[in-house]
């Protein structure tokens, strides 16, 4: 999926200095900063190579400092229009078909998900934004399979339905009232609770949601979105292989994953489909995590247990990989993701390949994890630690903050 406007930013003449104009303390002595680049030497020698999928990659920016500042969660003001309208017609220049809802002109397809498509648009002023189209009949087909198979399901202590803050808890209504609701003038309600979740997120590791559209009169619902130019930080997935990147680069986009995961888990979700594809690039060389279709939120005082599986299998971590495997924690289970994300990035594939899907499932929970020699031992145990198949002695998000930066 893809998504920002971007600016290209300076690199500070100084830390003390950045940081005093910004206003920005690092809590605690967590910032994560790049050290300066020495003189006469290459000025972009510790960022990554430009995202080798693209066919004319940018040309490469000086690495921005990049701090993290605990905040508290702030939910944006995001525009929700419930009587867009759409329009079809020829361009006036060269005759060219013509699709636009409401003030946005929609363009070529730059992906696509399993209920719709995620184009490039622009609006008025020229400003270009990432439009993702769903299909309001596949999320009502979806909606109603999922009540079929868990009617009136309790939800966990702590866990919240994601549509809070649009109105109740979905587990507060019959299935039958949920049924009405989905099929009511409110075609928001298909997808609020990736509305939701994304509503409450302000972050700069995060692609940001601008605008939510529905045209009572089409079948595609629209969420616009921020977007990042250079598209997915790899192109990987079973049997399908791509150009590794060096090891500074990954820990580069892993930094990045850090901030974005940590922020998320602190707002009280967990993700639950982080991976390659779901890792956007902005032109100025920033990770951002997109697509919260199978988040969930939680109150921030609970431990944040899972019960059910989500999200891609081959990034799943052992513990979901099993039948009736009862509660789980959602924080490792992210951290996982995270790891094999990272030993994407470092190796150009997955590293458990299987055919089938019990067969992958079984790879997962038993097999060894396949490393090549690394020169960086810190590295290699970094991925280790990450990729550890017990759940209670993976490393933390605590923990990986302190040991991401001794790797520097």
């Amino acid at each position: 999926m893809a998504e920002q406007h971007n600016h290209a930013q300076q690199h500070p003449r100084s830390h003390s200095e950045a940081e005093a104009a910004a206003g920005i303390v690092p809590s605690h002595g967590i910032s994560i900063n790049l050290p300066e680049t020495a003189p006469g030497a290459q000025a972009n020698s510790r960022r990554p190579h430009p995202v080798k999928h693209m066919s004319a990659p940018a040309p490469m920016y000086q690495s921005p400092i990049r701090h993290h500042k605990r905040a508290p969660s702030k939910s944006k003001g995001v525009k929700e229009t419930l009587n867009a309208r759409s329009h079809y017609g020829s361009s006036d220049d060269d005759g060219a078909a013509v699709h636009r809802i409401n003030q946005y002109i929609i363009k070529q397809e730059i992906g696509r998900g399993s209920f719709g498509a995620v184009h490039l648009a622009t609006d008025q002023y020229g400003n270009e934004y990432a439009v993702k189209e769903f299909s309001k009949s596949r999320l009502r087909k979806r909606a109603q399979s999922n009540l079929l198979r868990r009617p009136n399901r309790p939800r966990g202590a702590g866990h919240l339905a994601a549509g809070l803050g649009f109105n109740s808890p979905l587990h507060r209504l019959s299935s039958s009232d949920r049924v009405k609701q989905t099929e009511g003038n409110n075609s928001l309600e298909l997808i609020k609770e990736e509305c939701a979740v994304m509503k409450k997120l302000n972050h700069n590791n995060l692609v940001a949601l601008i605008e939510v559209l529905d045209d009572p009169e089409e079948d595609s619902l629209y969420m616009v979105l921020e977007i990042c130019k250079k598209g997915v930080v790899m192109k990987v997935g079973l049997d399908e292989r791509a150009e590794p990147y060096e090891e500074e680069a990954c820990r580069c986009w892993f930094r990045d994953m850090i901030l974005g995961i940590e922020y998320l888990h602190a707002q009280g979700i967990i993700h639950r489909d982080i991976k390659p594809d779901n890792c956007l690039i902005t032109n100025d060389d920033v990770l951002k995590i997109v697509d919260f279709g199978v988040s969930e939120m939680f109150e921030k005082q609970s431990d944040m247990h899972i019960t059910k599986s989500a999200g891609s299998p081959a990034f799943m971590p052992p513990e979901l990989c099993v039948a009736k495997h009862g509660q789980v924690s959602g924080k490792a289970a992210d951290i996982w993701s995270m790891g094999v994300t990272l030993y994407c990035l470092r190796y150009g594939h997955i590293p458990f390949e299987k055919g089938g899907m019990l067969e992958l499932y079984e790879s997962i929970r038993s097999d060894d994890l396949p490393l090549q020699q690394e020169q960086d031992d810190n590295f290699e145990d970094l991925i280790r630690r990450v990729l550890d198949k017990n759940p209670d002695t993976r490393i933390t998000m605590e923990e990986l903050r302190v040991r991401h930066q001794e790797l520097k």
